[in-house]
Formats: C-alpha cells, structure tokens, sequence
C-alpha cells in the first residue's frame, strides 16, 4: 500500500477551492450588489484616506514639523542650489600619479648634480697662451 503523495493532495485541494471562488465571482459579478458594494468599499477608503491625510497635517503644524511636500519642495530647492554651485566650481584637473620606484632589489641611486668648484678657476690667457697648461 502506497503513501498518497501530499503534494499532489494539497495541489488539487487548491484548485478545487479556486474554481470554486471564480465560479461564485462569474456568478455574482455582474449583479447590482456587488457593484454597490465595491462603490461603498472605495467611498469607504477614499474617505479614510483623506481623514488620515488631513489629520496628519494639523499634527504636523502643531508639533511645528514639516510635511512630505514641503520637504520634497526643499528638496527640489537645494537640488537646484547644488547645480548651480557645480556650475561655478571648475572642475578640478585631474591629478597625476607619483612615479613608483623601480622594484629591484638594488638601492635607488639618485644622481645629483655635481657642486661647483670655485677655487679651480682657469688662469686668463695673456698672449693667446694658456698658463694653466704649463
């Protein structure tokens, strides 16, 4: 004797009860009620909708804090601020990376330009002859 398989019973449970509902939604659908009732059900929420809307506002005005809509216009107001500062900011060059040592095991030599020796100044030429040669 085999187990029946859960699945397959919870599947066709959830059909049965499906077409159940549409049969009983095409049945009633298009009678009076229901259309008076989906009217009432809107009224209903629409009303609520606004109460809640309002009712917000006058606490929002007591505890002195601000609404949706003034935020979303302080919003828009610095948004514009900021476009018009990133219109008078020059943008920045971009800046350039240092040069990187080379990755030898040798020590880096710098070569540094040699000092000037004053003390070993020529000798001026007298008679087109160089003393300093001699």
């Amino acid at each position: 004797m085999a187990l029946p398989d859960p699945f397959k019973l919870y599947r066709d449970a959830i059909t049965r009860f499906e077409n159940r509902i549409n049969a009983l939604a095409a049945r009633n659908i298009d009678s009076k009620e229901v259309g008076l009732v989906i009217d009432q059900y809107s009224k209903i929420t629409l009303g609520l909708q606004h109460l809640t809307q309002t009712s917000l506002e006058l606490l929002f005005r007591r505890m002195d804090l601000p609404s949706r809509s003034e935020i979303n216009v302080l919003a828009a107001c610095l948004q514009r601020v900021e476009d018009k500062l990133d219109q008078l900011v020059a943008t920045p060059a971009p800046v350039g990376i240092a040069p990187r040592p080379p990755r030898t095991r040798r020590p880096l030599v710098e070569v540094l330009p040699a000092p000037l020796n004053l003390a070993s100044k020529r000798k001026k030429k007298v008679g087109g002859v160089d003393d300093s040669a001699s």
